[in-house]
């Protein structure tokens, strides 16, 4: 997907000139985009921190993600610590799930590894993923979003991201992207899921450079409302030791055979990395499991 971007997939998806001026601008910024597509993968330690709307964290968990930037959606995740480590190695439609040193083969138990590398890998490579062919980008105008702390909030333009609404499972959400006209940085992205009618709000702070690419490697899950309100706070992500072109290649994904093609389509998840587990029994998602 990265890798894919062309003229025509731009055109499609920034069919707003003024939407166009704001990503155009943000790649620069975060880049720019050749910076980006130079690289061949990225590993980094990846820190999760779930509150779920108390006072004090409710699970941890901390991780080893490495990600594949060219085509085929390959993602992989090692727990660096816990009392069952766990390793994921997704590719497309393939996934593999070692827990404890044994493969787990229950359907039902893969599941939720799956959507948390799903939500893991689409938060780190955003912006950059906001062209593909099922994305729209539509300018919503300037504003300057309430503080997240004791300094004033940057004026900002709002890009709204939608998809192709032939696509059941995601055609109501979207998630809009507020761009700092200072430093046309993300500042906060204001998110809404069709699908349980919830909002949510993720605010990316401590920008650093690795690799010629700015990541937003602070990044906190609040719940919120129909204004883009601050609420309780859901989780804390933090991003580490970023290594693009690490030594590794395809021998990660080798003698994958389980299958999900018969998994539902779910929507592009929310930027915050919310998930939660399946149900009652299932491990806590600091777990991810």
């Amino acid at each position: 997907m990265i890798q894919a971007l062309h003229q025509g997939a731009l055109e499609r998806a920034l069919a707003d000139p003024q939407a166009e001026s704001t990503i155009l601008a943000l790649f620069e910024a975060y880049g720019p985009y050749d910076a980006w597509s130079a690289h061949r993968n990225v590993e980094y330690t990846y820190h999760l921190q779930v509150y779920g709307g108390r006072e004090e964290t409710q699970a941890v968990a901390r991780q080893v993600h490495r990600l594949d930037l060219g085509p085929g959606d390959r993602s992989f995740a090692q727990d660096l610590e816990g009392p069952a480590p766990q390793i994921v190695r997704v590719a497309g439609g393939l996934i593999d799930v070692v827990r404890a040193g044994a493969r787990v083969t229950d359907p039902a138990q893969l599941e939720f590894p799956r959507e948390f590398m799903r939500i893991a890998r689409w938060s780190f490579l955003l912006p950059w993923n906001l062209i593909d062919a099922e994305s729209r980008l539509e300018f919503r105008g300037e504003r300057t979003p309430p503080a997240a702390g004791r300094v004033p909030s940057d004026p900002c333009d709002v890009v709204r991201l939608t998809f192709d609404p032939k696509n059941a499972a995601r055609k109501d959400d979207w998630h809009d992207l507020y761009v700092s006209r200072v430093n046309h940085l993300i500042d906060r992205i204001h998110s809404y899921r069709g699908v349980d009618r919830s909002y949510s709000l993720s605010l990316w702070s401590d920008h650093k450079t690795f690799g010629g690419v700015r990541i937003a490697t602070h990044r906190e899950a609040h719940a919120s409302d129909v204004t883009g309100m601050i609420g309780p706070l859901e989780a804390v992500i933090e991003y580490s030791e970023v290594r693009f072109d690490a030594p590794f290649g395809d021998e990660l994904w080798s003698g994958m055979t389980t299958a999900n093609e018969e998994s539902p389509s779910t929507a592009v998840p929310d930027a915050t990395g919310r998930l939660e587990p399946p149900d009652s029994a299932a491990p806590a998602a600091g777990d991810t499991r």
